[in-house]
Order: structure tokens, then C-alpha cells, then sequence
């Protein structure tokens, strides 16, 4: 199913309007959560997983992350700074739940989000043709979401400069473990596959840069409209 951009818009617009309230009034809400964000990590909850414990899944693997954001918050200030995070993270976040992605991070300008994994296909029936799928439609849409509701938004409300993005996907295994000690803790995601995203993704502008195995593993069909443009001297591909 398509995107509804305009859904998006009114959804941001709204989240974007409440920190608006809040930046003038001085109040700064804030949501508290006793578990770890890393336990939407599908298959895996931090209070059951002992400490040193790790377990080895594929993921789908996207990172998005804005381009020039230090710069950019150093010229337009913090009050600026905050408003525009609030209409971008907001608006991303409605594409990864449209495409039923699992927020793994968020880290200040980006998220990692995740797809697959044994639970997704116990539950979801999501397979491994599905999650780079999902991923990698995500990661198109965030494009999509960023020229026509982040950025429309942003100019509209004289924010600054248009923002610009940078997605990375990749697939492969992934070592997942908890790390802390007792009342601090998290589970944590390693492999070369995130790395590799999370490179792939500061390499780009406004495109989504993936590995090889995505392109293998994406479902062929005789009416495909996704196109993948290799990239010279790599293993990797633009996505479009």
C-alpha cells in the first residue's frame, strides 16, 4: 500500500503544533520508560535475556540520518533546532510504522530500524524477501516524506534550510546480546551489516544506497517498479 502523505503531513503537523505550545510555554514534556527502547529488537526482551547472553538473527537493517545537521542547528539555534526534530523524527517515524518497521535507536538526527528476525516470522509471516521489501520500500518513502511534508513544513514555518537525508539498507546476521549491569542495561545489535548501513547511509543525499544481498533478495514480479543502479567500484546499489 502506498504511503498517505498527507496523513503523514496532519500527523506531523499536529506533534509539530504541541512542541511549538510547549517551546513557548517553556515546557519541555518528556515521556519516562523503565525498558530499554532496544526491546522492540523482534525476538529478544531485555529483562529476559541474561547479561553476556547473545543470540545470532538476520535483520533487515535501515539507518537514516539527516546531512549537515551540526551546521545547520549552529544556524538556525537551538529553539529552531528543537521545532525541526520534531517535525523530522515525527514524520520518519510515521513511515516506519507504515511499513511495520521496528525502531532499534534513535540516535539525535537518525534511527535504525529493523526488520525480521525468527519472531516476525513466527508472528507476521514476514520472511526474509519481505523484510528487505519492507525495508527498502521505507527507506523510498522516506525520501518521498522528507520533499513533501518535512521539508514543506519546515518552509512554512521559516525553520531554516530545506533538510536533506541519507538511507543505508543492508541484510545479513546480526549478534544481539544485553549489555549492563542490574537497573542499567540494554540489548545491543553488532554485525558488519549494521556498520555497513550506517556507512551506506552517510554516503548519500537524498537516496537509498543498498547492499547486494537486498537486491537478491527483493521479490521479483513481472510489473516491479523498484529499479536498482549499480554504483562503480562497489558491491552496493542505489535504490529508486
Amino acid at each position: 500500500m502506498n504511503i498517505d502523505v498527507q496523513k503523514v503531513y496532519n500527523s506531523t503537523w499536529e506533534h509539530y503544533q504541541q512542541a511549538k505550545k510547549n517551546a513557548l510555554e517553556r515546557r519541555f514534556m518528556l515521556e519516562h520508560k523503565d525498558t530499554a527502547i532496544s526491546d522492540v529488537i523482534p525476538g529478544f526482551e531485555a529483562d529476559k535475556l541474561e547479561f553476556g547472553s547473545f543470540d545470532k538473527e538476520n535483520y533487515a537493517v535501515l539507518f537514516v540520518d539527516m546531512r549537515n545537521s551540526t551546521l545547520r542547528a549552529q544556524n538556525v539555534g537551538a529553539e529552531k533546532t528543537f521545532l525541526t526534530m520534531h517535525v523530522y523524527l515525527t514524520a520518519l517515524l510515521e513511515v516506519v510504522k507504515h511499513h511495520h518497521g521496528k525502531v532499534v535507536d534513535i540516535m539525535g538526527d537518525g534511527l535504525m530500524v529493523f526488520w525480521g528476525g525468527h519472531k516476525a516470522r513466527e508472528d507476521e509471516n514476514e520472511t526474509n524477501k519481505f523484510a528487505v521489501q519492507n525495508a527498502g520500500l521505507c527507506g523510498r518513502d522516506m525520501l518521498t516524506i522528507c520533499k513533501n511534508v518535512i521539508n514543506v513544513i519546515i518552509e512554512k514555518e521559516s525553520l531554516g534550510t530545506p533538510i536533506d537525508i541519507g538511507v543505508g539498507i543492508t541484510f545479513d546476521s546480526v549478534i544481539v546480546t544485553k549489555i549492563g549491569i542490574p537497573g542499567s542495561y540494554d540489548v545491543k545489535a553488532f554485525g558488519d551489516c549494521v556498520n555497513t548501513a550506517s556507512k551506506y547511509s552517510a554516503k548519500v543525499t537524498n537516496q537509498v544506497k543498498v547492499s547486494k544481498k537486498v537486491k537478491e533478495l527483493w521479490p521479483k514480479g513481472p510489473n516491479g517498479t523498484i529499479h536498482f543502479t549499480s554504483i562503480n567500484g562497489e558491491d552496493a546499489y542505489l535504490l529508486s
